[in-house]
């Protein structure tokens, strides 16, 4: 069977969270989700009969691997890289699939009747966060695909977008260019693996994100052919809605609570999206992705990333021992943690200077560890800044580099609609002296507690252990 949404959610057996207390997504499932440690599903909406919702399916570790089938931690980001490397499957064209089971067109697609929850006090509307947007460049024929916020509107078939200047951008000029409107459809509920390439930010000539994921399962992944526009979508998706993006009109759109815990940053006119059809499972499951607080929102986003910055350091100086990457999300992906080995002198250096120059704008802060460094917990990653940094000698600074367009702690360059940013970038080499210096690296050993490798205490140790 095809990897989706409910085989993935059917592997979590007893960790999926299942709430059949009547809720209601529009103003009670922000809380919820970003409370919400891990995978849980709603099955009793308030005013939404026959729907349910599930989210925070990859927050953690764990739930990445098992996105994935990779059942060591830190495993994960390496095993993905490994992948990665091997290239996309492919997408196979199918006559019908579940997501054409209820078929909603023209007047008929209100995108009100989703039950798309508000995110954020202060969002100016109810906000589709978890679409997975397909667009098809009109000269090559090669789709992409992204995970946007789209805000609605008083019109149930009219909706504004935030796009980022990446590939789909470059498809709408395109577009724009030939004063035609740009066919698009958001693809709702689909395996995590899928939600996870979608953010990838690489290039793809010949092939799309939905193949790069099919090719990390190991399968083909079934597409569909839209009702109402030329464009193709998985035909597995709980959701599909689809439309046309008007070549100039624009519409406001924001303010709305972003993976940075801010409001601001992005809000302005923005491109317009008319709705044509919506097509759907069933008994659909609503895949939300709230969008505050520390959520599946990030690293959805940091994974794939991490993934290509663990091969692309392992390039430098020709062969580096990268150990691990992570970009935590309570840094709101724009700090890097990488775990390795320094075996020269400057190796560490040149690691963390690729690594603030890589292919995306998110990481302004680049900090390198050793192995004994948990890299997944702050206060070890802290305890290195502390211990292991000299800022007279271990800090670099770049200034005037382009950042991320909603950091706004950096200066708004006022460029491209007002959505670039120009400031500085900070690499932080907390690593022990070099493998080649034994002397001095031995100050830097770490002492344990006495008793750590006493085996006859451990169920003792795992009481004290226990929360209380």
């Amino acid at each position: 069977m095809p990897h989706s949404l409910r085989s993935f959610l059917e592997g979590l057996d007893n960790r999926l969270l299942r709430i059949d207390d009547e809720v209601d997504p529009v103003n009670q499932v922000g809380i919820l989700c970003s409370d919400s440690t891990g995978p849980v599903i709603f099955n009793n909406l308030k005013g939404y009969p026959g729907w349910r919702l599930t989210d925070i399916l990859v927050k953690n570790r764990s739930d990445q691997g098992s996105a994935l089938g990779v059942t060591e931690i830190g495993e994960v980001c390496p095993e993905l890289a490994r992948r990665m490397a091997r290239g996309p499957g492919k997408s196979v064209l199918v006559v019908d699939g579940p997501v054409k089971e209820v078929k909603l067109l023209g007047d008929d697609a209100n995108i009100h009747e989703l039950p798309i929850p508000i995110h954020s006090q202060g969002d100016v509307a109810r906000y589709l966060g978890s679409g997975l947007t397909i667009t098809k460049d009109p000269e090559t024929g090669v789709r992409n695909e992204a995970i946007i916020r789209t805000m609605l509107t008083d019109d149930p078939r009219i909706c504004s977008f935030s796009m980022a200047y990446r590939h789909n951008w470059l498809h709408y000029v395109k577009y724009a260019e030939r004063g035609e409107p740009m066919p698009m459809a958001y693809a709702i509920g689909l395996h995590p693996a899928y939600e996870i390439m979608s953010n990838w930010s690489g290039r793809h000539e010949g092939y799309d994100e939905l193949e790069f994921a099919a090719g990390i399962l190991g399968e083909d992944v079934e597409m569909v052919k839209c009702e109402t526009i030329d464009l193709e979508v998985p035909a597995h998706a709980e959701v599909v809605i689809e439309g046309l993006v008007h070549p100039t009109d624009r519409m406001d759109e924001g303010p709305f609570g972003e993976f940075t815990n801010y409001a601001g940053g992005s809000a302005g006119p923005a491109p317009i999206f008319t709705i044509s059809a919506i097509t759907h499972r069933k008994d659909p499951i609503f895949r939300h992705m709230q969008a505050v607080r520390f959520t599946d929102h990030q690293p959805l986003i940091t994974l794939p990333m991490e993934a290509t910055y663990y091969n692309r350091l392992r390039e430098t100086q020709g062969d580096t021992n990268i150990i691990d990457v992570f970009v935590p999300p309570w840094a709101s992906q724009f700090t890097m943690i990488v775990q390795m080995e320094a075996r020269f002198d400057g190796q560490a250096r040149d690691v963390l200077l690729s690594a603030l120059s890589g292919p995306n704008v998110h990481v302004k802060v680049a900090i390198a560890v050793d192995e004994d460094v948990d890299i997944y917990n702050a206060e070890e990653v802290l305890w290195a800044i502390s211990t292991r940094f000299n800022p007279e000698i271990d800090a670099i600074v770049i200034p005037h580099e382009r950042l991320h367009p909603l950091d706004i702690s950096i200066p708004d360059s006022g460029g491209y609609e007002k959505r670039m940013r120009i400031g500085g970038k900070m690499a932080m080499d907390c690593t022990k002296p070099a493998t080649g210096r034994k002397e001095a690296r031995a100050e830097y050993r770490r002492v344990d507690p006495m008793g750590d490798e006493d085996p006859t205490i451990q169920a003792i140790r795992e009481m004290v252990r226990r929360p209380r």
